[in-house]
């Protein structure tokens, strides 16, 4: 081997050794690797459910609007039940609500698919299915919580959350072609039966670790509204909602932009791409301890996102997309990152799953915005024109964090004050 090839082959090896070696160490503390994992398990039907959904009411013959439909209905009912099963978590503990949860959303579930194996009433449909998806608890505000608890240092808490948004993309990589592989390969229902397991698994392994559960709080400290009055909460809130819009707009515009090109297999290359980037640049900012605030690295994050976001309208060849696709997953990560740590810092610890089941649900209800919207344009002008909504909506979310930029930097301090006094 060349001195050339051993001295880039070093360089490579340091800065992998630079980037991972703070997730490493995480991952060395007792019971973290433990937690994580099992909410990997069961946070998995995240990216399956909703697929598993269509893919079985297709199949079984009916419309893709009919799909569609009770798709995002179950989507929609989650993000805004989502919050409450939290608060209830953060009052009563994970121990206790999670077998519940899971329980009564995998019984839902299961009734869903006899109905319509029954050719039951489609009202029955919808209802069966938001029932189920209602009593889907956000596992990733359960995990994350975990790592807020067992994790002093903030810089520290920044990074697991990082890791944790890399391990959302990865199940996102993975949850879409494993559904419709076994929907496909095996039966109609199969994804959702897949989901119901995983969840089930899931929550089995992570109930038991008490030692990283976050102690369940009093009645005193879930007295007045929810987590998202909080200073500085709304805005955060309505930025993951915009966030949500480019996200579920990206996806649907991809879908038809490849079909219009007659390359519909791209999709999922170009959808993976975009993932994969969002996963790299996750890692490496999460590495980072910049010593910006946090309001300052939100807002910036958010004008990278933006500015990434606005030539997209503008693409006339798959593989360019692919290539500012890539881009704008180097973009997204940072804003997630960042959300969650400002959410960490401006909601009380004994309210945290709470407020990031709030952040997470804005995501949710921004991707179902994203895509009917999206879909719509679609529809009436073709592919292209539909990107201009997730350029739109990043512009949006921007401009939002530069104008509240000062009001994010008094509650940031306000309730960084307040911590240090409890």
């Amino acid at each position: 081997m060349s001195i050339a090839s051993r001295t880039v082959r070093n360089a490579a090896n340091r800065y992998r050794r630079n980037v991972l070696s703070p997730y490493t160490e995480l991952l060395r503390i007792p019971g973290t690797l433990r937690f994580s994992s099992s909410g990997f398990v069961a946070r998995l039907p995240l990216s399956m459910l909703g697929l598993g959904c269509i893919l079985f009411l297709t199949l079984q013959g009916n419309s893709y609007a009919v799909a569609g439909a009770v798709s995002a209905a179950g989507a929609l009912t989650n993000a805004f039940c989502a919050p409450v099963l939290s608060r209830y978590i953060d009052r009563y503990g994970q121990h206790r609500v999670l077998p519940f949860t899971a329980s009564f959303s995998i019984a839902f579930q299961t009734v869903f698919i006899v109905l319509v194996l029954r050719d039951a009433p489609m009202w029955t449909w919808f209802l069966t299915w938001c029932l189920g998806e209602m009593f889907v608890a956000n596992i990733g505000s359960l995990i994350r919580a975990r790592w807020a608890y067992v994790l002093t240092e903030s810089a520290q808490i920044r990074t697991a959350f990082a890791f944790e948004s890399v391990v959302d993309e990865i199940i996102f990589i993975a949850g879409p072609p494993i559904a419709t592989f076994i929907a496909l390969g095996v039966t109609d229902y199969a994804a959702i039966v897949a989901s119901m397991g995983l969840l089930a698994v899931g929550a089995f392994l992570l109930v038991p670790q008490r030692a990283t559960e976050p102690p369940r709080t009093t009645v005193e400290h879930h007295e007045g509204g929810p987590a998202l009055l909080f200073p500085g909460m709304p805005i955060v809130a309505l930025v993951y909602v915009l966030v949500g819009i480019v996200f579920g707009a990206f996806e649907v515009g991809t879908v038809a932009y490849t079909r219009e090109y007659g390359q519909p297999e791209m999709a999922g290359i170009l959808l993976a791409a975009y993932s994969v980037g969002s996963a790299v640049a996750g890692l490496v900012f999460g590495a980072v301890h910049l010593k910006m605030r946090l309001p300052r690295q939100f807002m910036w994050s958010m004008i990278a996102l933006a500015i990434a976001c606005l030539p997209l309208p503008f693409i006339h060849s798959v593989f360019l997309l692919g290539f500012i696709g890539l881009f704008t997953g180097f973009t997204v990560s940072p804003v997630l990152i960042t959300g969650s740590a400002l959410t960490e810092e401006l909601v009380p610890s004994s309210r945290l799953t709470e407020g990031l089941s709030i952040v997470g649900a804005g995501i949710g209800v921004g991707f179902a915005l994203g895509s009917v919207v999206s879909g719509i344009i679609i529809d009436a002008h073709g592919a292209s024109p539909a990107f201009g909504v997730l350029s739109v909506s990043a512009v949006i979310g921007a401009l939002i964090v530069v104008g509240a930029r000062r009001i994010l930097d008094t509650s940031f301090a306000n309730a960084r004050a307040a911590n240090s006094t409890d």
